[in-house]
């Protein structure tokens, strides 16, 4: 190839043009260009993931509220058993109740302390009563049966004497307590 030849240099300064054209193409506008696509590229990953995510998590939603409706409504069944408050006029009413169908006495109910234990508070009531041992038996089977929680302890039985034309063999003495939630540990019911 001749340098000198004047079709060899116009070839030569025609490449070098192109070769300097493409450079600052490149360089000036490609280079800047192409950033951006990469960075709108990686933009729309992320969202493209982000919605993903979403569509997971608006699945599982679905899933958690329909449980938490499920659960709720196995605690408001439990509930029932520990109230949310105590329940004096309740229990007053199921003892005199359970005492008029098994046929015993109740002589005294007393108030005594209420206490806090892990999730729910606890009160006691000291009972004095009379009867014979089938209405006992009969009177702590209707205890069992109350819609609430209430637990038996203390019991001391001693023999009584029988007094008029019912026979009252039995005077017994215990304690009983029941339970309820504490303020604090009520469940709120939560809005979607």
């Amino acid at each position: 190839m001749d340098f000198k030849d004047p079709k060899s240099q116009k070839i030569i300064l025609g490449v070098l043009l192109g070769f300097l054209a493409l450079y600052f193409w490149h360089n000036r506008i490609y280079s800047k260009n192409n950033q951006k696509i990469q960075a709108k590229e990686t933009q729309y990953e992320s969202i493209l993931t982000n919605l993903k995510n979403v569509e997971l998590k608006a699945k599982s939603f679905e899933n958690l509220k329909s449980e938490y409706e499920s659960l709720l409504e196995r605690y408001k069944t439990v509930e029932l058993l520990l109230p949310e408050e105590k329940q004096v006029p309740l229990l007053l009413t199921q003892m005199h109740q359970g005492a008029q169908t098994s046929g015993i006495t109740i002589r005294e109910i007393a108030p005594r302390a209420t206490y806090p234990l892990s999730f729910y508070n606890a009160s006691d009531f000291s009972i004095q009563m009379t009867g014979n041992y089938h209405e006992f038996g009969n009177f702590l089977s209707r205890i069992a049966n109350f819609p609430f929680i209430a637990n038996i302890s203390d019991l001391n039985l001693t023999s009584g004497l029988s007094a008029g034309k019912k026979k009252e063999t039995v005077q017994a003495t215990f304690k009983m307590t029941t339970y309820f939630i504490k303020e604090e540990e009520r469940l709120k019911k939560v809005q979607f």
